[in-house]
C-alpha cells in the first residue's frame, strides 16, 4: 500500500497539485489510522492531507476516481444517459454489461497516469470542458476574444495548451500496452472509440470559446442576433422568431403613428401669426387691427389596410396580418380588411380578441374563405362596390399583397376609383421588383395607381418602410 500512495502523491504532483514529501508521509499515516476498507473515509483522509486549495479539488476527485478504482465501483446497470462516454460507445458495438466492468476496470489503473485531456478523450468519466481546462493547468486571457471570427484561433490555443498530439500519443501507446491483455482487435476498437472521444472534446471546447464570447460580448452578440433577425425572410423564420418579432411589429406601428403630420391651423388662441397679421393689415393701411393665431394640432390619420392572406404568401400573411392588428389598435380610425378572392372586414374582430386569437381566426377562414385561388381584380372590385364609403381625402389605403391574381382580370379601374378618393395609396409587396411582370403578377397593372410600391419581404426592409413613411 505504501508504494501505491507514494505513487499517487506522484501523479498527484504530475498534475499540478503541489504535494511535499511531508505530505505524503502525512497521508500514510491517515490511511494507517482510517484504514482502506472504506473508500469514503479513504478518500477524505487523502484529500485532507493533500489538498490546499479549492482548485485543486477537481484534481484530486478524479485522479482518486481513476487510480483507487476497483471492480464493481461503476455500475452496469446504469442508464446511457448516466454511464460514461466510453461505456456507451462500448455497448453499441455489442460488449456485453460484464466485459465492459472488466475493461473498464482496467483502463482505470493506466488512465490514472493519463494527461488530463487524454483522460478526457478516453471517456472513462463524464467531465466538464470547465473541469478539464482547471485540470490541465490552462490559462487563457480571453479579454481579447471581441468578435466571433476569433472563436477558432482562442480554441486552437485551448487545444495547443493541453498538447493534443501528446494526448493521442499517450492514448495509443496504451492500448498498444493493453493489445496484449485484451486482443490486438478490442484494443484497436477502443482506440476508435477514443479516437471519435476526442473529436467531441475538440467541439465541446470550441462551444465553450463560442459560450465565453457571448458572456463577454453581449451587446455584439445581440446586435448581431437583431441583423440576422431582420434581414431573415419571413418564410424562413420558425414560430419562435416570428414570436419575438411581436414587440419589433408594435414599436414600429408606434413609430408609424408618431409620424402622423403636424398641420397648422388657425385658431383664436395659440402663438402669433406674424405673416397672416402683417399680411392683413394691408386692408387697414398697416395696422394690424387683426391678429391671427396659429396653433399646431396632430391630424389624426384615418387608415384602411387590405391585407392579402392567400397561400402564396402563407409565409408572411400572419405577419402582416400582425402589423394591421397592431395598427388598429395603436390608431383611433382604422379599418381592417381580409382577402383572397373574396373580401371581408375584420374590424371587430380585431377589436375583440386578442391578437393570437384574432389573427388565428382571420387566418382559418373566420372572415373569407381562405382556401379558394387569389384574385386581387375580384377583392378590390368588392372593395369599391361595398366599402368605398370608408375612405376619404384624410384616408391613408395600405394595401399587402404580392398581387399575384391568377391570370384573371386585375380590375386596375376598382383600385384607381380607391386611389382617387384617397389621400394616399400604399401597397407593401413581400416579391421583388424583378418578379412582378412574370407569371401571373398584376403588379405592374396596379402600380400607377399607387403613390409608393415598396418591397418587404423581412423586417430590415419593413422598418426602412416606416422610417420613410409619411402617412
Amino acid at each position: 500500500m505504501l508504494e501505491r500512495l507514494l505513487e499517487f502523491g506522484e501523479l498527484c504532483r504530475k498534475n499540478g497539485l503541489r504535494v511535499s514529501t511531508a505530505e505524503v508521509l502525512d497521508t500514510v499515516a491517515a490511511t494507517e489510522l482510517v484504514g482502506i476498507d472504506d473508500p469514503e473515509l479513504l478518500r477524505g483522509a487523502l484529500e485532507t492531507t493533500l489538498v490546499k486549495r479549492r482548485a485543486d479539488a477537481d484534481i484530486f476527485d478524479e485522479l482518486f476516481a481513476l487510480y483507487f478504482r476497483r471492480r464493481g465501483d461503476w455500475d452496469p446497470h446504469a442508464q446511457d444517459a448516466e454511464a460514461p462516454p466510453l461505456v456507451e460507445a462500448l455497448r453499441k458495438e455489442g460488449l456485453t454489461d460484464e466485459e465492459i466492468e472488466h475493461l473498464i476496470a482496467m483502463l482505470a489503473d493506466e488512465a490514472a497516469r493519463l494527461s488530463p485531456l487524454a483522460r478526457m478523450g478516453l471517456g472513462l468519466r463524464r467531465t466538464h470542458v470547465e473541469a478539464l481546462i482547471r485540470l490541465a493547468g490552462v490559462r487563457l486571457d480571453f479579454s481579447r476574444l471581441t468578435n466571433p471570427m476569433q472563436i477558432g484561433f482562442f480554441t486552437q490555443q485551448l487545444l495547443e495548451a493541453m498538447n493534443p498530439s501528446g494526448a493521442r500519443g499517450e492514448l495509443d501507446a496504451m492500448f498498444a500496452r493493453l493489445g496484449q491483455r485484451i486482443g490486438q482487435e478490442r484494443a484497436e476498437m477502443m482506440a476508435k472509440v477514443a479516437a471519435e472521444q476526442m473529436n467531441r472534446v475538440r467541439s465541446s471546447l470550441r462551444r465553450y470559446v463560442a459560450d465565453e464570447f457571448e458572456r463577454r460580448n453581449l451587446d455584439f452578440v445581440d446586435q448581431m442576433r437583431q441583423q440576422i433577425l431582420a434581414n431573415k425572410p419571413f418564410g424562413a423564420m420558425s414560430e419562435e422568431e416570428l414570436a419575438r418579432l411581436r414587440d419589433e411589429v408594435t414599436r414600429l406601428a408606434k413609430k408609424l403613428k408618431q409620424l402622423a403630420s403636424l398641420r397648422p391651423r388657425v385658431g383664436r388662441r395659440g402663438r402669433l401669426d406674424a405673416r397672416k397679421t402683417l399680411r392683413a393689415s394691408y386692408a387697414s393701411g398697416g395696422v394690424p387691427f387683426r391678429l391671427v393665431h396659429k396653433r399646431r394640432r396632430i391630424e389624426k390619420p384615418r387608415l384602411v389596410v387590405l391585407c392579402d392572406i392567400s397561400d402564396s404568401v402563407r409565409h408572411v400573411s400572419r405577419f402582416m396580418l400582425q402589423f394591421a392588428y397592431t395598427l388598429q389598435e395603436l390608431f383611433s380610425k382604422v379599418r381592417s380588411f381580409v382577402f383572397v378572392s373574396d373580401l371581408g372586414e375584420c374590424t371587430d374582430l380585431f377589436k375583440q380578441h386578442e391578437i393570437q386569437r384574432a389573427v388565428d381566426l382571420a387566418y382559418s377562414g373566420g372572415v373569407v374563405n381562405v382556401y379558394a385561388n387569389s384574385n386581387f381584380g375580384r377583392a378590390f372590385k368588392m372593395f369599391e362596390q361595398r366599402f368605398l364609403d370608408a375612405v376619404t381625402p384624410k384616408t391613408t389605403v395600405l394595401v399587402i399583397g404580392d398581387a399575384r391574381n391568377n391570370y384573371n382580370p386585375p380590375e386596375a379601374w376598382a383600385l384607381a376609383a380607391v386611389k382617387e378618393k384617397a389621400r394616399r395609396l400604399l401597397w407593401l409587396n413581400p416579391e421583388p421588383p424583378g418578379s412582378w411582370a412574370f407569371g401571373d403578377s398584376a403588379m405592374r397593372d396596379y402600380e400607377p395607381y399607387c403613390d409608393r410600391v415598396e418591397t418587404v419581404g423581412n423586417l430590415a426592409q419593413l422598418k426602412r418602410v416606416v422610417d420613410t413613411l409619411v402617412l
